[in-house]
């Protein structure tokens, strides 16, 4: 009797300290998953290893990689400087784009004026009266607003069904809670062409805890990168084979 005590005992702790270890180890992976702890889980890379139109000479970038441009001062939540340079270099050979999260427009004016003359810009954002928007964009009345068809709806009722696979260029900029990202993210990759980009912004450690932690779950599927010296994760999808 004794015996199959101890027999019992012994399983039961053997049960418990296996249970306890496979907790420590989801522990371990989530505190990885939210940067808490060494190098953020995403693959950092500077822009010129990313792509070759970023390369550098002895000078700096070269003047093939010049873009119009208009800075940020002043722009809510726009992306920076140098970001912009990124993404617009990026559209000088999209003749297709796609942005979730239209903001004040400005982004979506840049697209247009530095990718190709016949290019089309696709820009979701909220309906006006559910985002407290002044009914005004960057973009109104300038020389490549005809590129730009402005869509009004929620993300996550737009359907991407029609426009898989169509997009050169796909921005991921619009709602920052977990659900939006994830929903964006997933239509993104749907969406964007093969050998096209997908470039996701606000990738910010738990300043921006949502996008930070479903990037780096979506990193587990697919192959993104960290730009460095930005707040940008791309993808590059894999060419047609």
């Amino acid at each position: 009797m004794l015996t199959t005590l101890l027999v019992v005992s012994n399983l039961v702790v053997a049960v418990a300290l296996i249970l306890a270890l496979r907790e420590i180890q989801r522990r371990r992976e989530r505190r990885k998953l939210q940067g808490l702890f060494g190098p953020w889980p995403i693959r950092k890379v500077d822009v010129d290893q990313f792509d070759s139109r970023f390369a550098l000479g002895d000078l700096g970038p070269s003047k093939d990689s010049e873009i119009r441009f208009v800075p940020t001062y002043h722009v809510p939540e726009g992306i920076g400087d140098f970001e912009t340079w990124v993404i617009c270099n990026l559209a000088k050979d999209a003749r297709t784009i796609f942005e979730f999260g239209t903001g004040t427009g400005k982004t979506t004016y840049l697209l247009a004026l530095n990718s190709p003359p016949e290019a089309r810009i696709t820009t979701l954002t909220l309906p006006m009266a559910e985002q407290g928007h002044q009914g005004r964009f960057y973009y109104e009345g300038s020389e490549v607003a005809g590129k730009i068809e402005q869509q009004l709806a929620d993300s996550k009722t737009f359907d991407e069904a029609p426009r898989e696979a169509a997009f050169d260029l796909v921005f991921v900029d619009g709602g920052h809670t977990r659900s939006y990202v994830e929903n964006d993210s997933r239509k993104a990759l749907r969406m964007v062409k093969p050998g096209g980009f997908i470039i996701w912004h606000d990738y910010l450690g738990r300043r921006v805890k949502d996008v930070f932690e479903v990037l780096n779950e979506l990193s587990r599927e697919v192959d993104l990168v960290h730009l460095a010296n930005t707040s940008f994760v791309a993808y590059r999808a894999p060419p047609r084979e």
